[in-house]
């Protein structure tokens, strides 16, 4: 736990680059420029499994800042707080049940930059959650560039899960654009699976 807790300390560091550096692709590709320049693009380098929301009265993301702050309890032993005035969203709303919530940031050392707070998704609540369907990928296929403008680090490899073959995950994500299922590992921070749903164009 302590090497794994370090590892995401020291990629939490690099974070300034790092998002200087994605945006600037994300913006500047010719392919998606368009499609891209609309969303603002958060870089996503921790997520957990939520156990429990101990919130302020009125807590809320309103016009993109949190109102009031919370703080949460994670599944991997960690607690987070979420100051006033921190960028973010919120998709879930169930903070009664354990484990109904998961949190994907951006933080820089403890402290959350932006976060989100979306619905778990799969029968296995506390591993993997369904992400949005993947764009792009930068960095030599490092990171993922999801549909909402998120961007997640890849695994190496991911696994391409489809009857129809496909030489490589940037042919998969042409050939399924949207008509596919992406998988995150929570435990890992990254995304390890994509499945597609129809025979792609």
């Amino acid at each position: 736990m302590r090497n794994f807790l370090s590892a995401r300390f020291a990629a939490a560091l690099g974070i300034p680059i790092v998002v200087a550096f994605l945006i600037y692709a994300v913006l500047m590709n010719s392919g998606s420029s368009s499609q891209s320049a609309s969303k603002v693009v958060h870089f996503v380098n921790y997520t957990a499994s939520v156990n429990t929301v101990q919130a302020e009265s009125g807590w809320s993301v309103v016009q993109g800042t949190s109102r009031s702050t919370a703080r949460l309890a994670l599944d991997d032993a960690r607690t987070v707080f979420i100051a006033e005035g921190t960028p973010g969203e919120i998709a879930c709303t169930d903070f009664s049940a354990p484990n109904a919530c998961v949190l994907i940031a951006e933080l820089l050392g403890d402290a959350v930059v932006w976060f989100a707070l979306t619905p778990a998704t799969s029968e296995t609540l506390l591993t993997r959650l369904a992400l949005p369907p993947v764009v792009d990928m930068l960095n030599g296929g490092d990171f993922a560039v999801l549909s909402n403008g998120w961007v997640i680090p890849l695994a190496t490899p991911t696994k391409r899960s489809c009857s129809t073959p496909t030489v490589s995950l940037r042919e998969f994500i042409n050939k399924f654009t949207s008509n596919m299922n992406v998988s995150l590992n929570l435990s890992a921070d990254h995304i390890d699976v994509v499945t597609c749903t129809s025979e792609g164009n």
